[in-house]
Parts: structure tokens; C-alpha cells; sequence
């Protein structure tokens, strides 16, 4: 059976999706960050090759039978980075008996676009650990918007919020802000008996991006029992994503028709980031068409996969 694969490469997980010629799903796997920015380059080939052995070695599918693959992973920005991932996936093809594969990489923020619109023409806005807003033309120019890593900056994310969640409580604690739900929320999480103990437990060594973005859901569930701080963050952070994608528009003129995907688990989960962006958005750009991306990111990869094949789905 002809299948392609797609991956969806993010600073907590991976998703590796194989899709037929009329496009049903036969298999998803998912494993470890092939972010290279938030676990290492070579922890993110370590994690895509584990996603391959495993869809090899116990599934039904075989490699000669893979008509291609598209790699979208969050982080792999320069031609250099994208090179060593390509060569990675290449050599592990031509060892399983399946050489001159088609084989793609690009970054999260396309594989999404297609995803959200069928298509890789328009604006994307991706809410999930990181964020980021991509945007593509008809005549195939991109553009983006944050998306700049947690220390340059991940505006709209949920490591924004899970860090503005830890900041908050250690502002309570010190008495700048009055008590949170927040406080009781993140020291069960780590099991703390005090605020106090956060410090020693988040500057440890082992302490990464996806640690700090855990505390997201707790964020997300606290808004959700009216709690004030908690909802501040929520609203400023998406307001964040909303000034991104308006800032968006500026870059192209073609941009100001454009249908406008969102995705992401934070999207997904919180319903209170998701009125504000579109509010925020509404304020700054007239009548904006947000469409809400029912395909996964991986199965966008594997559509982008489908288009370097010349014969697919005949």
C-alpha cells in the first residue's frame, strides 16, 4: 500500500502520521521533542528516528512502500539545520532498502497553514508551547511573526503563560498581588509546601522549556473558576498572539483578504484565550475570517508530503 508520512515536530512532543492515496490515516505515533531549540539537534533526530523504528518494527507498513515524507519541525529555521535533518531521514530510507525518497522539511508554522486551509497560501497563528504567526503568498513569499524562542521571545504561548503563572505566584507569596488560585494549583503540581520551594525546584539543570509551559493547564483551569490573575494572563497573552497577526498584515498587501487558521493546544483548551484573540484581532483588523483548523498539523505535513508525489491519488 502507498502511503506518505508527516511529522509534526514540537518543543514537547512529536506526531508522525501515515496517510493512503485517499487520504485515510493508517497509523499515528507519537514520541519525544524534536524541537532542537528546547531538547537539542541531537536529541530531535534521536526522537524522529525512534517514531520510524517504531512505525517499522511493530506496525503493518513497509518502508519501500513510502512515496514520501515532509518533516514540519518547530525550531529547524536555518538551511543548515534543515540539512541535517534531511540527510537524518535520507540515510535512514536508504538503509531500509528505500533510496531517492522525496523528502521535505520545513518548519511547524507550514505544515499547519496546510492544515488550517488546504492550502499553504495564507495566515497561520499556532498557540501551542511555542507560538508563532506565519503567513505565505500566492507567489510563495513568507513571513513570520514571534516565534523567537523563550528567552527572545514566545509571545502568545503556553510558555508565556506557564512562566507568567510562576511569576504570579511568587508575586503573591511576596505580597504584591493579592492571593491566587494559582499558588495551591503549581505547588501540588511540583509538591511544595510553600512557594518558597519553587525557586530551588525550577533552577534546576533538568528544568526545560516544557516544564515551564506545564504550568499552562493550570493557568487555563484556574481562568476557568474566575481567577482574577489567572484570567489577566490568559487575555494578555492572547492579546500578545493578536498584536503578532495584525502585525502580520503589514508585510503583504494580499495579507488583507487573507483567511486567518489558528491551532494549538492552547486554542484548544481554553475558550477565554480564544474570545480575546479573536476580540483583540477584531479591534485591529476589520472584519478578520478566522478559521479554526479541524486537521492536525501532522496530517497537513503528510498533505505536503502528497504534492511532491506525481502520480498521487491516481
Amino acid at each position: 500500500m502507498k502511503y506518505v508520512l508527516g511529522f509534526d515536530g514540537g518543543g514537547t512532543k512529536t506526531e508522525m502520521v501515515a496517510v493512503d492515496a485517499d487520504g485515510y490515516e493508517l497509523s499515528l505515533y507519537k514520541g519525544g521533542a524534536s524541537n532542537p531549540k528546547a531538547v537539542t539537534l541531537d536529541k530531535a533526530q534521536i526522537h524522529i528516528i525512534e517514531l520510524l523504528d517504531q512505525l517499522y518494527d511493530k506496525g503493518s507498513l513497509e518502508p519501500v512502500h513510502c512515496q514520501g515524507v515532509c518533516l514540519g519541525l518547530a525550531g529547524v529555521d536555518t538551511e543548515q539545520e534543515k540539512g541535517r535533518m534531511l540527510q537524518l531521514v535520507q540515510r535512514y530510507f536508504v538503509e531500509r532498502g528505500a533510496p531517492n525518497l522525496p523528502i521535505r522539511v520545513t518548519n511547524d508554522a507550514e505544515i499547519a497553514l496546510m492544515a488550517g486551509l488546504g492550502n499553504n497560501q495564507g495566515i497561520i497563528a499556532i498557540a501551542g508551547t511555542g507560538a508563532i504567526v506565519y503567513g505565505i503568498t500566492p507567489t510563495g513569499h513568507n513571513f513570520r511573526t514571534g516565534g523567537w524562542g523563550h528567552i527572545l521571545g514566545d509571545k502568545g504561548s503556553g510558555y508565556e503563560i506557564g512562566l507568567m503563572t510562576l511569576q504570579t505566584v511568587m508575586s503573591a507569596y511576596d505580597g504584591i498581588r493579592p492571593p491566587t488560585q494559582l499558588t495551591k494549583l503549581v505547588t501540588d503540581l511540583y509538591g511544595l509546601r510553600s512557594p518558597q520551594e519553587l525557586r530551588s525546584y525550577i533552577y534546576q539543570p533538568h528544568i526545560q522549556k516544557k516544564h515551564i509551559a506545564e504550568s499552562a493547564e493550570l493557568c487555563i483551569r484556574a481562568a476557568e473558576l474566575d481567577d482574577q490573575a489567572a484570567q489577566e494572563i490568559i487575555k494578555s497573552v492572547a492579546t500578545d498572539l493578536a498584536n503578532l497577526t495584525g502585525a502580520i498584515r503589514t508585510k503583504d498587501s494580499w495579507f488583507a483578504n487573507s483567511p486567518i487558521a489558528v491551532t494549538g493546544s492552547i486554542f484548544k483548551h481554553s475558550s477565554l484565550y480564544k474570545e480575546t484573540y479573536k476580540k483583540q484581532l477584531e479591534a485591529i483588523w476589520k472584519q478578520p475570517t478566522i478559521v479554526a483548523a479541524e486537521q492536525t498539523p501532522a496530517y497537513g505535513a503528510a498533505l505536503l508530503a502528497a504534492r511532491e508525489v506525481d502520480d498521487w491519488g491516481h
